[in-house]
């Protein structure tokens, strides 16, 4: 029953999603591989972890490339997948023309290059841009996933749930991956950010957020009245943290209180402007 037993290792897939790297690291690097053979010109592919319901990918990265995309009118397709990786053993990575990019923030220097993109009005502006993206890519970036850890097992359940896997296999698909992205994250997010306690934490992912509501002020968008780079950045991490509606955590206090309603009414700004009816995982 060739069709049984290709739904059960279909199942698994979330397990051996997370041994990849330690596979590769056993194994040793090999030459990488293309995996769209037959691409067509100037489409980038983007391959990503899988999304749900409410996002188009549960990687703050991989909605960062995808908004980038769409923001300059650049085709793309969704390759949803746990076990590839790209040079960096990481995902998101994209193959354009049939050469493979990795790393997100590379990523986006390559198609700016390739595409002769400009993604800000001027130099000063593109200064601050930048400045902004690293906040919130790194420092905000570190504290919603401390944020996140208690509730990582939820995370890892729905995106089992919504790509497929039976309903008795979501549990310790849950139980497993939670216990292992959640010790893998905890303990990277503290180093970057510095061992402090929750309290602390919290405060400090507070005053990220009042810092980004400060810049928007009364604009639409972070840096004027049309979208750029850094809009793209902040949905990444707002769409992805905001993704699973039943696990919440501290993210959602914040941004569902009166007090950051206007960051919420921008995030929703973002996410129309660019993705118009399509923020979800397609199939």
């Amino acid at each position: 029953m060739l069709g049984c037993d290709c739904c059960c290792l279909s199942s698994f897939i979330y397990l051996v999603g997370l041994l990849t790297i330690a596979k590769k690291k056993i194994k040793g690097n090999k030459p990488l591989e293309l995996q769209e053979k037959n691409f067509k010109k100037d489409v980038v592919y983007l391959y990503q972890f899988p999304g749900t319901p409410t996002a188009s990918s549960m990687s703050p990265f991989c909605i960062k490339i995808e908004a980038f995309c769409r923001l300059h009118g650049i085709k793309i397709e969704r390759r949803n997948t746990f076990a590839g990786r790209g040079s960096n053993n990481l995902l998101p990575f994209i193959e354009l023309n049939g050469v493979q990019h990795s790393d997100s923030q590379l990523i986006i220097r390559r198609l700016t290059q390739i595409f002769t993109l400009k993604n800000y009005l001027d130099d000063h502006i593109a200064a601050i841009g930048h400045a902004v993206d690293r906040l919130i890519d790194n420092h905000t970036f570190n504290l919603m996933l401390l944020a996140k850890v208690p509730v990582i097992d939820k995370f890892v359940g729905a995106i089992a749930a919504s790509n497929g896997v039976p309903s008795f296999l979501v549990p310790i698909a849950a139980i497993l991956g939670g216990k292992y992205m959640g010790k893998k994250m905890g303990g990277r997010a503290a180093i970057s950010v510095g061992k402090f306690k929750e309290p602390e934490y919290k405060e400090l992912l507070r005053n990220d957020f009042t810092q980004l509501q400060t810049i928007l002020g009364k604009k639409k968008f972070l840096l004027g009245e049309e979208p750029t780079l850094v809009d793209c950045t902040a949905l990444g991490q707002f769409g992805a943290a905001n993704a699973i509606p039943s696990a919440r955590f501290y993210v959602h206090d914040l941004i569902d209180s009166s007090e950051f309603a206007p960051l919420k009414e921008y995030i929703k700004r973002v996410e129309s402007r660019l993705f118009g009816n399509e923020f979800c995982d397609k199939k």
